[in-house]
């Protein structure tokens, strides 16, 4: 029996928040950071994670299926949302994971000791009463060594959105007695009502005032009123959520994007010099660099007040890393001029151009794994074969060269140009003989196209997709696995067509499901969702 009363129901079990994986909170991706800036944090194959605000379990749940030696703990007030994240555990069997209903301000100070704490989305939607109550759990419950991750809105950028937001807020006074529905329904009927008769003019608040009912009309019912509509929203300068952290006896540690940490993937050089003369350490650059930059969001990493990380960056780190990336090249290298320069393009949009040999073989080589992770000394050796090395005597040389251009990728603004792990996830780069699909894509296929991969992201499927996933359970080979999409087409789940037309003969269906088990099994490996 619980020793704490049932929290009462609230407005995210009215109107739920989607629970989704949030890749920036991996644990592992927590450690490389840690490992990267100095620190000894514990591996995610073997820790044990808090979740603060867990939801449905859409963060934690992958996490328990990947790493079942760790131990992972969420707790949320929403009884509804932690009643489907409990179904999905139960179908899948996990053991090593435990939602809970439960108050953060009534975590004790034995609540247990956590190498990775993660709050994603409440330190500012909460009264000030349980911020200083998770920063306080932050501090008892985080181990040493500890890393955590704490989400907030910040200003110079919730300026703008607060007027919004206060906007919003005026209106809703006359509907508080109403459903969360109802309420998003008035507040979308003001955001028209703005947009269409607001006057025209291309002076700031024009500009303004569009900008931000463009980006809210397209938002969710779900963000639209748990973001503008509830009744706490408390965005923070940064140097004050920092003095916040010491006087808990809690740090600063980094960003969970380390690109935006450096001002060169930012600011041009007199802009980078500026900072440098008027910022003394790390905390007042990154106020800086959010006034600059109007920043109105931060996913920061925290740690105790006694650790101490380095934020000059040493290449070796990089060593004990595997890696990843998405880059590839849009043509052929000249094997003529190895020393060429040459341009790899990656999803994001972003480009990474270089004319060294070894990093062009090594992206080459990551582009063929994908979405494998390589670990550093197998991806030297493959890069250094493949480039033709000078002689064996320059492996250590072209080691710091590779880290050096790796961790320069790794710190791009925005999505990284190649990604770091310490504890990289077991996926397949093709298809087996018998293809395995994650058992919670598998269990999430029953219902939708939206799945969680195995790299904690969420990617969406076509809807054939949904059937061929649910029988890839590793006891079927490819002529099993078409009979299976025979049987589900017969039952009337889909249907199956050629050149728009419906096809029902027999022997053609058969055909056509065949070709489609062949095109889409690489294509559903490289989207990360089947298992080695």
């Amino acid at each position: 029996m619980s020793m704490f009363a049932a929290p009462p129901r609230t407005s995210y079990d009215e109107l739920p928040y989607p629970s989704f994986p949030y890749p920036l909170t991996h644990p592992d991706r927590l450690a490389t950071i840690a490992t990267l800036l100095g620190l000894k944090p514990a591996r995610a194959k073997r820790c044990w994670v808090l979740e603060l605000g867990c939801a449905g379990g859409g963060n934690l749940i992958p996490l328990a299926l990947a790493f079942p030696e760790s131990t992972f703990v969420g707790i949320d007030l929403s009884a509804e949302q932690l009643a489907e994240g409990q179904r999905t555990i139960a179908a899948l069997g996990l053991t090593n994971i435990s939602l809970r209903h439960l108050s953060i301000l009534d975590i004790g100070d034995r609540f247990g000791g956590f190498d990775f704490i993660i709050c994603h989305g409440v330190y500012s939607w909460v009264p000030a009463a349980v911020q200083e109550k998770i920063l306080r759990v932050y501090k008892q419950c985080l181990a040493p060594s500890g890393v955590g991750f704490i989400s907030y809105n910040t200003f110079p950028g919730w300026h703008m959105r607060g007027m919004v937001r206060a906007m919003m807020g005026l209106h809703d006074r006359r509907f508080r007695d109403r459903d969360p529905l109802s309420r998003v329904g008035q507040a979308r009927a003001l955001l028209s009502f703005l947009a269409k008769s607001a006057p025209a003019g291309d002076g700031p608040y024009n500009h303004l005032l569009k900008e931000q009912l463009g980006q809210l009309s397209a938002c969710s019912d779900a963000y639209l009123f748990h973001e503008h509509l509830e009744e706490c929203n408390e965005p923070i300068y940064f140097v004050d959520f920092c003095d916040r952290l010491a006087a808990a006896g809690l740090r600063f540690l980094a960003e969970a994007e380390m690109g935006v940490m450096v001002p060169a993937n930012s600011f041009p050089a007199e802009v980078q010099e500026e900072l440098s003369r008027v910022a003394p350490n790390q905390i007042e650059l990154e106020q800086y660099m959010d006034l600059l930059r109007n920043r109105s969001f931060r996913q920061t990493l925290v740690c105790h007040d006694h650790v101490a990380p380095c934020y000059d960056v040493a290449a070796e780190h990089v060593f004990g890393c595997h890696v990843t990336s998405h880059l590839t090249a849009k043509v052929a290298s000249d094997p003529a001029s190895p020393e060429a320069e040459e341009k790899f393009e990656g999803k994001n949009g972003l480009t990474l151009v270089t004319a060294s040999a070894l990093v062009k073989a090594a992206v080459r080589c990551l582009a063929d794994a994908w979405p494998r992770a390589l670990a550093f000394e197998d991806l030297l050796a493959a890069a250094r074969a493949r480039a033709r090395p000078r002689s064996p005597a320059s492996s250590a040389e072209d080691a710091l060269e590779l880290a050096r251009a790796l961790l320069k990728a790794f710190v791009t603004t925005g999505k990284p140009l190649v990604e770091l792990s310490i504890c990289p996830p077991a996926l397949a780069a093709q298809p087996g003989e018998r293809p395995l699909a994650s058992p919670l894509a598998r269990l999430q296929a029953r219902t939708s196209t939206t799945l969680t991969n195995l790299r904690h992201e969420t990617v969406v499927v076509p809807e054939v997709d949904r059937f061929l996933l649910q029988l890839m359970d590793g006891s079927r080979d490819r002529a099993a696995l078409v009979r299976g999409l025979v049987e589900q087409m017969e039952k009337g789940d889909f249907k199956i067509s050629a050149d728009e037309v419906p096809v029902t003969e027999s022997a053609r269906v058969v055909e056509l499901l065949a070709q489609l088990v062949e095109e889409q099994l690489p294509i559903l490996a490289r989207e990360a969702l089947l298992i080695a």
